[in-house]
């Protein structure tokens, strides 16, 4: 028979593998979110720097839009929690500057912790492996011990 400690050390090293990997799921998935983020505030600083006074279409949803008129010098920044803050274009763009740098920072501070859970994973799933080999051999072993005395 084979030993019941290393039955359960591979139960507690399989639920790790799998705690890990849904770490990593889940990471994955706030990484792109954020970086998402990123990209459109970075479009929404590019078309504050761009503006000026003028004619435009305005989207008012369902891929509608209405005509309007741009007027030159503040812009409606969003500050958290559903609140707008009319700014003046250049201090805007400064406060969407900030807010990219902040969320790229985010980004690289979650991929380290990416790359410190994909090692401990590996090192795990090595550690399994080995384990799974060891429960396979006393297996084997007690196999051909239990035909020799037949």
């Amino acid at each position: 028979m084979t030993d019941g400690r290393l039955e359960e050390d591979y139960a507690k090293l399989a639920y790790e593998v799998r705690l890990y990997r849904k770490q990593l799921v889940i990471l994955q998935k706030e990484i792109e979110r954020i970086t998402l983020t990123a990209l459109d505030l970075t479009n929404a600083m590019n078309a504050v720097e761009k503006l000026e006074k003028a004619d435009a279409f305005i989207p008012i949803g369902g891929n509608s839009y209405v005509k309007g008129q741009i007027p030159e010098g503040s812009v409606l920044v969003a500050v958290g929690s559903g609140y707008l803050v009319e700014m003046e274009k250049n201090v805007a763009k400064e406060k969407m500057k900030s807010r990219v740098e902040t969320t790229k920072i985010a980004v690289n501070k979650m991929t380290q912790e990416f790359g410190k859970i994909s090692g401990k994973l590996e090192a795990v799933t090595s550690q399994l492996k080995q384990l799974e080999r060891r429960i396979l051999i006393d297996k084997r072993v007690e196999e051909e011990v239990s035909d020799d005395y037949r």
